[in-house]
């Protein structure tokens, strides 16, 4: 009788081992299958604009350029931690090294139209560490909305610096959204929105954290959105000489290009979109070639 038991024992234990050995090579194909998409998207935008990309004229500072990706690389590496802290307030955190990994594997996801594969990438280290998925879709539409709220900050604080006299008259109103921009950012009335937007995809998307914290969060996203602010300034100048005095606005056009990039939910990583927003923002303050 004991044998037997012991019997079914290994037997179970072997079912189990080669279930998980079964599931990690899965994880692995989706993986690489993943990867592959990402590729074939970019490889096919690129081709189809190759001819725009030929005729460039440009002569590039490539220290400045160096120094631009430098700060890329922060912003990428602090946005993760951010959403490492945006888990931890709903509690649903994991080791922070994987949690980094999980944001930086993710971030090719961005280059798929839908945005969804954003999401998908981070999902497996999180249902290893235990953590329904639900938890972790809420989290993901707290970082987009916090993403879009520190871009818009940004952009609005720009409008100061704007490259000619057309909104002198219009200062005021920029104060007034100022003043809006935090008042909507309470999660009473992010949640209200939400609930709306429930109805269409059946899942609970409440945020679950405070005012205070809301606008803790926010505050560090718009420090990070200054930190990238930066990094593409010094790309616009690796590129041509653009004053100083027009950092925040050049850094004001970026946070507009990415809430129309984001927006643009069909477009892989809103290429196309954010070039035109791009395009006509520093038209005002160098050469449109």
């Amino acid at each position: 009788m004991e044998e037997n038991t012991q019997v079914k024992k290994e037997e179970a234990e072997i079912l189990e081992n080669a279930q998980q050995n079964g599931e990690k090579k899965w994880k692995k194909y989706v993986r690489i299958g993943f990867l592959l998409l990402v590729a074939v998207f970019l490889i096919r935008y690129f081709y189809k604009n190759y001819d725009s990309y030929k005729n460039l004229d440009i002569e590039i500072n490539w220290p400045v350029f160096a120094g631009a990706l430098l700060f890329y690389f922060i912003y990428q590496v602090t946005l993760a931690s951010l959403w490492h802290y945006i888990t931890k307030l709903n509690q649903c955190s994991i080791q922070y090294f994987k949690a980094i990994t999980a944001y930086l594997y993710s971030i090719p996801g961005k280059y798929i139209p839908g945005k969804v594969f954003m999401l998908l990438a981070r999902v497996p280290l999180y249902e290893e560490g235990g953590v329904p998925i639900r938890k972790v879709t809420v989290c993901f539409f707290l970082e987009n909305i916090c993403t879009l709220l520190g871009a818009a900050f940004l952009f609005l604080i720009s409008l100061f610096f704007f490259p000619n006299d057309l909104l002198n008259d219009y200062k005021w109103m920029t104060i007034g959204l100022v003043i809006l921009f935090f008042i909507c950012i309470n999660p009473k009335i992010i949640n209200f929105f939400l609930r709306i937007l429930e109805r269409f995809i059946k899942k609970d998307l409440s945020i679950p954290i405070t005012y205070p914290q809301m606008i803790k969060v926010v505050l560090l996203f718009i420090c990070n959105w200054l930190v990238v602010g930066v990094g593409f300034y010094m790309l616009v100048c690796s590129i041509y000489p653009v004053p100083a005095s027009q950092f925040l606005y050049v850094a004001g056009i970026d946070g507009l290009s990415c809430i129309i990039g984001i927006l643009a939910v069909f477009t892989p990583s809103g290429l196309g979109v954010r070039e035109g927003i791009i395009l006509l923002g520093l038209g005002l303050i160098m050469p449109k070639e």
